[in-house]
This record gives C-alpha cells, structure tokens and sequence, in this order.
C-alpha cells in the first residue's frame, strides 16, 4: 500500500488579516513527518517511479510527501525540516510564474480573500462580474463543494468551488485577475518572484531528483479541451528540463479532483514522459496497476492534521484504496 501526503504553505506564522492562506509551520510539518513515520516508511519519487516501471517494489507500507504548487516557501521552510529527518520529498511545480512573472489564479484568490473580508471579497467579484457580463450563484448548497473543500465554512467552500470549478476557465481568470489588479496594481511580477521557486532552487530539487510538474498554469486540466491540456504540461515539462537539465517524470493535476483528471489525461502524461501522476482523491493505493491516477490525502486528513480520518495505529487498515477514474 503506497499513502501519498500534500502539503502547500509552510510558514513560520501566519498572520494575515483574514483566513484565505492556510497552511502548516515547520514544527507541525516535523510532528506530523515523525508522527506518519510510525505507520510506514517513506519512499522517494525515484523509488516509485521504479517501482511503476516494474523494478524493485515499494515497501509493505509505504509513504509519499509531496508538496504542490512551486511555492518559495517549500524550499525555505519545509525543506530543511525533510533533510534533517532525512525524508525525501516531491515538490510538483507551475511553470508559468517563473516564465511570465505571473501569480497562478488560485494564489491570486488565496491573497484577495487574506486581504479582503468573506463579504468585501465576494462584493469585489460581484462588481466585477457584472462589469464583465457575468452572473455569479452562490445560493446553491452543492455537496460537492463543501467534499471538496471540507476545511472551510460552506459559504467559503461555495465561493471557492464557483470560481475553482463551475466558472468556465478563462472567465474565472478574467474576474479574478480584474480583483487582483485593483488590490496589488502593477505588483504581480514582485509578488510572483517572492512567492514562487526561482531557477536555483528548481536546479536544487531537479538536481536530487525531487522535481516534478504541476502543469504550466494552475487550471482544471479535465475541463480544457484535451489538446489544450496536453500543452500545458508539455510546456511545464519542456521548462522544467530546460532549467534544470532533468526531464520531470511526476505530475500531480492542479485542484485533483474527478473532473480535474479524467481517464483521457492518463494518455497525454505517459505521452509527455510522465511515469506516474496524483489525483486528490482521498485515498491510498494498493497497487501501481493505474499510476496516472494515484490517490493521494490532504495533510489535514491524516494523524498530525487538524482533521484527521484515521488513527496512526491503523492508519493502512483503514484508508479506502483509490477508484479514479472508473467511479468518477
């Protein structure tokens, strides 16, 4: 049984005005590491990727850390904490912040909603859809919302599941970037090269095999046309390999969800070179017989998060095995 774990901001406090970043400090991120490490062994990208090509297999019990997104902070905080445990890792990144200097939609969401009220916010995007000839609903309870995003209130989960999933992708981008632009005017090339990995630090993790993709742009890549999906992590790769010199064999899809990475998707990574890719199903994996649709918990859903599912003693009897994308 393979358990892979995701985690995304790693700060030493986080203290912005309102709750729209949430994420782990490194002594959180040691007492969970130590605390998983209890029920399996962890295992490195390299180790799975021959495992899934049919060489040696994993152990019994096995453990994947992985951190999404290409975030500075990754490197600055949470990877010292891996190196002293001695604990690989795989950090699965978005090109297109250091190729364009630009803020990924979903970051750009996360810094609107630390900086805005739940209420200012949602006033800024109503103003701006309507300017935009767009109707946003935010009535509709939706089950799958509040599955999606189980750690925040339903009216947050809401908003965060219209703008991630149900608007189409290039009217979300324009609503959101609207937003952005009238908080951080003229700022996003700044903020991008303050909140993402820079060359030396993808040339670090590229260098000890710990480096995978995340897709160009942070986008849904099951609801773009398939050709367009498939560019988008061929452009990420091709980035990746030229900054770097290693071609990337790892890709975790953006949001993770059923409709972010249908069976089609499975065609166009292995097509890319992609030996193995991450769903977000929240799942373990008792075999390597579906490698491009792995499942893979939230940190907040395992023992040491704030929500645990299971208990660390029986953490691998208890975790559901993964069914994407057959059940989706």
């Amino acid at each position: 049984m393979l358990i892979a774990v995701n985690f995304h901001y790693v700060r030493p406090s986080f203290s912005s005005p309102y709750p729209g970043i949430h994420g782990i400090t490194p002594a959180r991120l040691k007492s969970q590491l130590e605390m998983l490490g209890r029920a399996g062994t962890f295992v490195s990208p390299e180790q799975l990727r021959e495992a899934v090509r049919g060489g040696a297999p994993l152990p019994e019990r096995s453990i994947l850390v992985t951190f999404d997104d290409g975030l500075r902070e990754q490197v600055d905080h949470a990877l010292p904490v891996l190196q002293a445990l001695g604990i690989p890792a795989l950090f699965l990144v978005n090109t297109v912040p250091l190729a364009e200097g630009r803020v990924s939609v979903v970051h750009q969401i996360h810094l609107l909603r630390s900086s805005l009220p739940p209420q200012e916010f949602s006033a800024w995007l109503d103003r701006h859809a309507s300017a935009q000839g767009l109707e946003l609903d935010l009535a509709e309870e939706g089950g799958d919302a509040l599955h999606q995003y189980r750690y925040d209130p339903p009216e947050v989960s809401r908003l965060k599941y219209l703008l991630n999933f149900l608007l189409p992708v290039d009217s979300r981008g324009r609503l959101v970037q609207a937003c952005f632009g009238e908080m951080f005017p003229g700022q996003e090339a700044e903020i991008s090269r303050g909140l993402y990995m820079g060359p030396d630090q993808l040339r670090t993790l590229g260098s000890q095999g710990l480096l995978g993709t995340h897709a160009h742009e942070h986008l849904p890549l099951g609801q773009l046309p398939l050709g367009r999906a498939e560019e988008l992590i061929r452009i990420s790769v091709e980035h990746l390999e030229a900054w770097t010199g290693r071609r990337p064999f790892a890709l975790s899809y953006p949001y993770g969800g059923p409709a972010s990475c249908p069976a089609a998707l499975a065609a166009v990574a292995a097509k890319m070179g992609v030996d193995f890719a991450l769903t977000m199903e929240r799942a373990g994996n008792p075999d390597l017989t579906r490698p491009h649709h792995l499942g893979r918990f939230d940190s907040n859903d395992l023992p040491g998060g704030s929500r645990p599912l299971f208990e660390i003693d029986t953490l691998f009897e208890r975790v559901p095995a993964a069914v994407w994308p057959e059940m989706s």
